[in-house]
């Protein structure tokens, strides 16, 4: 079954534009204009919802938080296109549970690189899955790299793209500070401009969902410094 990229908007000629350009790139496309028009869709063949941030952004930043506290929809990628008058947004949009972000005008290849990295598809063929190492360990902790979930004895959760980078490195050096400039580097494009604020927001989004699946405190803050990942088994 072709992936599907469900587009949130009211914009018709941004509509028929990106279904375009997707469907070329071998994508299914859906229109949906609430929330339950999205939570009633496939939603196991769902690769990402694309929101479109020239609707009221409250209104885009509400549908977003509805999506990632149901349970229904909470493991949907998000992405959002960002009007260049809305770039103060950003944060917000990230606080809602947003898993990137791009602020138009953005090169269409940019967008379908992310969805392809996703989805595992490029042009309408899927690609093979040959790993050599789809398992991660990290003292009690299990990271897949291949469905990016992460799973200690006391539970489990699924990642967005970026989280799942950020907690790799964090697990990679256990008990080592690393600084927001080392993440940075770690977890976005190199031509990708992020600054400390974002780190810190994708950071307690993730902090958040790992005390939820695991009822520990994996990452501390530690101030004017960075972040570090503490995998000890008595760690509250």
């Amino acid at each position: 079954m072709t992936d599907l990229v469900i587009i949130h908007s009211s914009d018709p000629d941004f509509f028929m534009l990106m279904s375009h350009i997707l469907a070329v790139a071998g994508f299914r496309v859906s229109l949906a204009e609430d929330f339950d028009a999205i939570a009633a869709s496939d939603v196991p063949a769902v690769v990402a919802v694309l929101v479109d941030t020239s609707d009221t952004i409250d209104g885009v930043t509400r549908l977003c938080h509805a999506l990632k506290t149901s349970p229904a929809t909470a493991q949907l990628p998000l992405l959002a296109l960002i009007q260049a008058r809305h770039e103060q947004s950003y944060l917000g949009l990230l606080k809602a549970g947003i898993d990137e972000g791009f602020v138009r005008p953005v090169s269409p290849e940019r967008i379908l690189s992310y969805l392809r990295a996703l989805s595992g598809t490029k042009t309408g063929a899927t690609v093979p899955a040959t790993p050599s190492r789809p398992v991660l360990r990290f003292g009690d902790f299990e990271l897949d790299e291949q469905t990016r979930l992460v799973r200690c004895k006391s539970g489990c959760a699924q990642l967005s793209p970026i989280e799942f980078r950020l907690l790799k490195r964090l697990l990679e050096a256990p008990g080592r500070v690393l600084s927001r400039a080392d993440l940075i580097e770690t977890a976005w494009p190199s031509n990708h401009h992020v600054n400390a604020r974002t780190v810190d927001v994708h950071i307690a989004n993730l902090r958040r969902t790992l005390v939820q699946a695991t009822g520990r405190t994996i990452i501390r803050t530690i101030r004017s410094n960075g972040y570090v990942a503490d995998v000890t088994d008595d760690n509250q």
